[in-house]
């Protein structure tokens, strides 16, 4: 990934159309309802993914419900806006621009808003995403760290890095820190293999990943 990535720039973006039709939300499977409408909330939007995902009711559920287990879940060990940039973070060192262009959005949106918001300022996201920004302690540093690490290659991830998350997290917290690096790892492979059209309410947040 680029370490010196520059703001999206202002242009006119057209939605591309995806591969294979999107499925109708009329036509979605009644188990999926109570699922949607939390995401639908949260968004402001229906996601381009899950009008694909729809397609496969039964995975799309165990899917949507795992993410929310693993990113928002009353049981979390770790802080979810600190969740929200680890995301942002492997994202955008898995070359995901769909999911990267998701997760800054979110991240960017004020908190006074009618959609989950954390009011990140444009410097310290792209600062995030870059390398350059300073955690604000050993424990946010290291979370960054392993996640950069474990995205960008599993297999690479130090000994020495290991034993900093033991010294810092507790081990319920250091499962659950691998199981976002390994969530999102699966949502950007789909959806980067299907090519998945960034939604026109974030065509402009796609500038923060090279692809």
């Amino acid at each position: 990934m680029n370490e010196h990535l520059t703001p999206p720039k202002p242009r006119v973006l057209v939605e591309a159309e995806p591969f294979i039709p999107y499925m109708k939300e009329e036509e979605f499977a009644s188990n999926l309802l109570p699922v949607l409408e939390p995401y639908k909330k949260r968004m402001g939007f229906l996601p381009n993914a899950l009008k694909l995902y729809a397609y496969r009711p039964e995975i799309a559920e165990t899917l949507w419900q795992l993410n929310s287990k693993v990113m928002r879940d009353p049981s979390s060990t770790l802080d979810q806006f600190l969740k929200r940039k680890l995301a942002a973070v492997a994202c955008a060192t898995n070359g995901c621009a769909y999911c990267t262009a998701h997760s800054c959005s979110m991240l960017k949106k004020s908190r006074d808003s009618d959609f989950e918001g954390w009011g990140v300022s444009e410097e310290e996201l792209q600062a995030l995403l870059s390398g350059a920004y300073e955690p604000k302690d050993e424990f946010e540093r290291v979370c960054i760290d392993y996640v950069r690490t474990a995205s960008a290659d599993p297999t690479a991830v130090p000994d020495e890095l290991l034993q900093r998350l033991k010294a810092n997290l507790t081990p319920p917290q250091i499962i659950e820190l691998a199981c976002v690096v390994g969530f999102w790892k699966f949502y950007n492979t789909v959806h980067d293999s299907l090519h998945i059209p960034v939604e026109s309410e974030l065509l402009q947040d796609t500038g923060y990943v090279d692809v």
